[in-house]
């Protein structure tokens, strides 16, 4: 029996569909049962890469399904697929040819942010255009494949994932010109945090707008992608009606473009350096060929040390109250004179010197568990596998301490604490705080302006001030105007009148273009500057200031363009990850300068103070403050927001940078490998000749960092 007499009836439609959701089903469980998760369903962090797995999984599935019909019906599919095989089939040039112009401009964006020599720049383009090539044919093929076995009238369903690859491309190109990220990485974190919530991905984005009219917008690009892709095979049709590709001379040629980029992939290694070969393999996710350079410089195997919780089973010696400033988005250079008068006079006269300063990571979540947890950033992951089993999480070492210290504990901030488990992993789920503020998507307080809301907290705080005890409160103030958009209070006046009114950035823009909204961001920390000087007239008035710990730190920084990108969470590197750290200790205290500090070191400093012996903190990575150091500590920076480039981890010390690269870097857990991927001083790259010589100069600038975070640091 011929294909085309069983084609289209009943069973047809119930078999291919039946294909479908037989191939959807694992993923579908999830939402009824979150533990039943398929061996091949990626951890939650990985939403793009487990929607690309189910793609796969949906045109094979179809393919079977049709494939069994025809079985079932005795129509043999081998004399379908031998007829396709040999015969021309319709080929879209217009799709193809604009999909390859677009993926190739994708992958040749990603070489511009590389530092390659010119004839490693074009032999790596060539690599990754002949990629492009076979990624494509293959992508078709399989649609076509998929569309043979389907009902007439469904034939062209397996046509929209081709369909919506120049969109993807496109969009991708752009997420990597403004941020130096991937689309994936985006979509990725989409449920990283356990249940996709779109508003509230929205809001921590900074983006005012409702879901339904995102996935309205989505809906409609998608379905004029797909138009077009119509339009474009009726154009190849018209324009070229007999072109057309017999898929076996097709799968000849891509076999012939494999042994291209294997040439190319192997030739590298007798003329491209080392630092070029590693660049170019780790800017990219698809790989043809096992040929690959080694990860870095050197590798190791590495045992991370676990977090062990203070033991703080005895009270405080002192209950000063202790005032914490969060501020969003901060970096260390941005408090200067002009427009954070207050704050640059309260940190050179006020606070506890210090050299440079260092947030735990590139990310708001990271960080705040950093300083809140005296604990490594990742660690955040294991907090929310507790969260997404359904368990009860404890606060928080630094809440903890203050709780059963008798503190009065107050937290006010204007975000919506639920994204990302923020409040839990820090003040407990459920919270151990007399007061915990945030604005819930969908609240009355979050349809107010930032300024506002911040201005509403601040009055809250010193009203709760006037009624409170002599000592022993604690408040946490989180300002989110520094973050992009930037903005400030319509009452305040800014300093800088020439500023980006909209916030907006440009791709490639000129100097002025980012002085402008680098302005736009000054105005914004001059309001959270005037805000935070308004709340220590106050304690001054109400005789609470002298006896006070106050802290000012950012989450982390805020880039301008320095490394070719906007805003954070696409690098570790300076512009992100150093932020203003200031600390003023109750009057009397002895608190020796520092030649740098990060916000690891709070937690054990607090400590310290509160009259906890040594013992207590000595096994959090973090060092206290109040304590004098012969030599200066390794700060560390970690991250699964690395960009583009791949970079997951930093080591400051002194005047060196030492960066680290691994497999897996957007996943929150920590890896057992890891590689050296430079070591940079003030004169630029250490470039030395061989693994021996950087584990040698690792260790001669970074004496003390293997011990501190790792209970195994072998050199492989």
């Amino acid at each position: 029996m011929e294909a085309k007499n069983v084609r289209d009836r009943p069973g047809h439609f119930l078999f291919w569909g039946g294909g479908i959701l037989v191939a959807l089903l694992p993923y579908l469980l999830l939402f009824v049962k979150p533990e039943w998760r398929a061996s091949w369903i990626l951890d939650p962090g990985r939403f793009a890469d487990n929607l690309a797995i189910a793609m796969r999984h949906v045109l094979i599935g179809a393919t079977l399904g049709g494939w069994l019909w025809f079985l079932i019906n005795r129509v043999n599919p081998t004399s379908t697929l031998r007829s396709w095989w040999k015969t021309p089939n319709p080929f879209n040039w217009v799709w193809f040819v604009l999909s390859l112009t677009i993926y190739s401009i994708h992958n040749i964006l990603v070489l511009m942010n590389l530092p390659l020599g010119t004839g490693e720049f074009f032999s790596a383009a060539a690599g990754r255009i002949l990629t492009a090539l076979i990624v494509l044919s293959l992508i078709w093929i399989g649609a076509r494949i998929a569309s043979l076995s389907a009902p007439r009238k469904l034939r062209m369903l397996p046509w929209v994932i081709p369909a919506l690859i120049p969109g993807f491309l496109g969009a991708d190109a752009l997420a990597i010109i403004f941020w130096k990220n991937s689309l994936r990485f985006v979509i990725n974190k989409i449920d990283e945090d356990g249940p996709i919530d779109i508003a509230r991905q929205l809001a921590a984005g900074g983006i005012h707008h409702s879901p339904a009219v995102v996935i309205t917008a989505f809906l409609i690009f998608g379905a004029v992608l797909c138009g077009l892709c119509y339009a474009s095979f009726r154009l190849s049709k018209k324009t070229f009606p007999k072109m057309g590709y017999k898929p076996a001379f097709i799968l000849f040629t891509l076999g012939l473009t494999w042994g291209g980029i294997a040439a190319e992939k192997a030739s590298g290694f007798a003329w491209k350096s080392r630092k070029a070969l590693r660049m170019e393999h780790n800017s990219y996710e698809i790989h043809l060929t096992p040929i690959k350079p080694e990860p870095g410089v050197v590798s190791y195997r590495a045992t991370w040390k676990q977090p062990v919780r203070p033991d703080i089973s005895t009270h405080a010696t002192s209950q000063p109250d202790i005032f914490f400033f969060m501020l969003e988005s901060v970096r260390a250079d941005a408090i200067s004179e002009r427009h954070a008068p207050f704050l640059t006079k309260f940190r050179d006269q006020e606070c506890q010197q210090v050299g440079k300063t260092w947030a735990g990571s590139n990310a708001t979540h990271l960080s705040w568990f950093s300083v809140f947890n005296g604990q490594l950033p990742p660690f955040w992951g294991d907090a929310m596998e507790t969260i997404r089993d359904g368990k009860d999480l404890p606060a928080s070492p630094f809440i903890e301490i203050l709780k059963k210290s008798n503190f009065n504990l107050e937290a006010r901030t204007i975000c919506d604490l639920s994204y990302l488990g923020m409040g839990s992993t820090n003040f407990g789920s459920p919270h151990e705080l007399g007061v915990l503020k945030s604005a819930p998507n969908g609240s009355d307080f979050e349809n107010l302006p930032y300024a506002e809301r911040e201005r509403q907290n601040l009055e809250e705080t010193m009203e709760a001030l006037r009624n409170a005890p002599s000592s022993g409160n604690f408040h946490l103030l989180a300002y989110d105007t520094p973050h992009f958009d930037y903005s400030w209070h319509d009452s305040f006046t800014p300093p800088y009148s020439d500023y980006e009114p909209s916030g907006g950035f440009h791709a490639y823009p000129t100097h002025e273009d980012i002085e402008r909204v680098r302005r736009r961001y000054f105005n914004a920390i001059a309001w959270t500057d005037h805000e935070i000087s308004r709340f220590v007239d106050f304690l001054k008035e109400e005789g609470r200031y002298d006896d006070a710990i106050i802290i000012v730190t950012g989450d982390h920084g805020e880039e301008f363009q320095e490394n070719g990108s906007w805003f954070h969470c696409s690098s570790v590197e300076p512009e992100q990850t150093a932020v203003p750290l200031m600390i003023k200790w109750p009057k009397g205290t002895e608190a020796p300068d520092q030649i740098s500090a990060s916000h690891l070191d709070v937690l054990p400093s607090l400590l310290d103070h509160l009259g906890y012996p040594e013992s207590t903190f000595s096994s959090l990575p973090g060092h206290s403050l109040l304590k004098t150091r012969d030599e200066e500590a390794t700060q560390i920076n970690i991250t699964s927001y690395c960009g583009i480039m791949g970079i997951a981890m930093a080591w400051h010390r002194g005047d060196y940078t030492a960066t680290f690269r691994w497999e897996n870097p957007w996943a929150t857990q920590l890896p057992d490998t890891i590689s050296l991927d430079d070591i940079t001083g003030s004169d630029g790259s250490l470039n030395l000749e061989n693994p021996e010589q950087w584990d040698l100069a690792l260790k001669k600038h970074f004496p003390d960092a293997a011990e501190r975070y790792f209970s195994k640091f072998e050199k492989k």
